[in-house]
């Protein structure tokens, strides 16, 4: 009995770890995603003011 009462405290602790682990992971993924779209973000703006900055060169060289 005493061994059935251990195995299934090792089991419940296993899963509970599982469980902490897995949440951290979905934590860790939605904040990378976050990050990712802030960066794609940052690039389309940079990428704009390059088209700008390309579109007001011709003049600036005249």
């Amino acid at each position: 009995m005493l061994w059935i009462l251990l195995a299934l405290g090792i089991g419940l602790v296993l899963v509970l770890s599982q469980s902490r682990a897995q949440n951290e992971l979905e934590t860790r993924v939605e904040q990378l995603e976050a990050e990712q779209r802030r960066l794609l973000e940052r690039i389309t703006t940079l990428e704009k003011l390059l088209l700008e900055q390309e579109k007001r060169r011709p003049f600036e060289e005249l």
